[in-house]
C-alpha cells in the first residue's frame, strides 16, 4: 500500500538532519504515516512549498515502518487558505490527530470527516458548532465517545428532568449529590447535543464533556495550538 499513491495532508514537520523535514501525514488508506521528505529545507522549490498544512497531497512513502521516505509528492487540489480563528481551529485539530492518531491504522471514515471539516472552516464563520462535531466523530472513531442516550450503570434514558455528570471511561450519570464544579449538565443541553441541536446551552455543554473526554487520553501535556489561541486573543485585547 505505501508502495502506491495515497491521499494526505501534513499534520506536522519539524528538522530533520541537514536539509530533510520529518512529516507526520494523515493518509487515507493508511491513517497516520511518518516519514522523511529529504532535501527540501533551506531550499525553494516545489516539494517544500506543498509541504504546508491543509494542502491536499498525493505521496508514495517506501522503507522502514520506523522511518519511511516520502518518493513522490504532488498536489491533489488547491490549499485551503484558512486566516484568523479558523486557522487556530484547523491547528488545533491537526494536533488532536497527531497525538492521538496511532501510527498506520487506516482510519477512512475520519479521514473523509477531517477534509470536509477543513472546507466547513474555510466557508463557514460559525465555527463553534464545526469544532464540537469533529471532537465528538474523533472521539467516537477512537473508541472513547460516550453514549449520550443513557446512565452508563442504569441505562435510563437521558431526560430533560434531571442533571447529570461523566464519570471518566464509564459515561453519563444522574447527579444525586453535588459534584465537582464543571461537571454538571442538564438533561435537555445533552440531548440537544446527541442530536447535534446547537445552542449556546449544548454547545457549552459538548465543549465541557468533549474536553474532559480528550483529557483524559492526550494526559497533561498541553495543546501548543491551545495556547497559542490565548496568545493570540490577549494581544487582540490589548489593542
Amino acid at each position: 500500500m505505501l508502495n502506491d499513491y495515497m491521499q494526505a495532508f501534513v499534520l506536522h514537520r519539524r528538522a530533520y538532519r541537514e536539509s530533510s523535514y520529518l512529516s507526520d501525514f494523515f493518509t487515507l488508506e493508511m491513517g497516520k504515516v511518518s516519514a522523511v521528505v529529504k532535501g527540501v529545507r533551506g531550499k525553494k522549490g516545489d516539494k517544500k512549498s506543498l509541504l504546508q498544512a491543509f494542502q491536499p497531497l498525493l505521496i508514495v512513502a517506501t522503507g522502514r515502518h520506523e522511518l519511511r521516505n516520502v518518493n513522490h509528492l504532488e498536489a491533489a487540489g488547491g490549499m485551503l487558505n484558512l486566516q484568523g480563528n479558523q486557522l487556530f481551529c484547523a491547528m488545533y485539530i491537526n494536533e488532536l490527530l497527531n497525538r492521538l492518531l496511532p501510527k498506520e491504522v487506516p482510519h477512512p471514515e475520519l479521514y473523509q470527516i477531517y477534509a470536509e471539516t477543513l472546507a466547513k472552516l474555510k466557508f463557514d464563520m460559525n465555527i463553534e458548532p464545526i469544532l464540537r462535531e469533529f471532537e465528538l466523530n474523533l472521539l467516537d472513531d477512537l473508541g472513547y465517545g460516550l453514549d449520550l442516550s443513557c446512565e452508563y450503570d442504569t441505562q435510563v434514558p437521558i431526560s430533560k428532568e434531571y442533571d447529570y455528570c461523566v464519570v471518566p471511561e464509564q459515561g453519563l450519570q444522574r447527579i444525586v449529590k453535588q459534584v465537582v464544579p464543571g461537571n454538571r449538565f442538564s438533561g435537555e443541553s445533552i440531548m440537544n447535543m446527541r442530536e447535534q441541536h446547537w445552542d449556546p446551552q449544548s454547545l457549552h455543554c459538548a465543549k465541557r464533556i468533549n474536553r474532559m473526554s480528550l483529557s483524559h487520553i492526550l494526559g497533561h501535556k498541553p495543546l501548543k495550538s491551545r495556547e497559542l489561541f490565548l496568545s493570540a486573543s490577549q494581544i487582540t485585547r490589548k489593542r
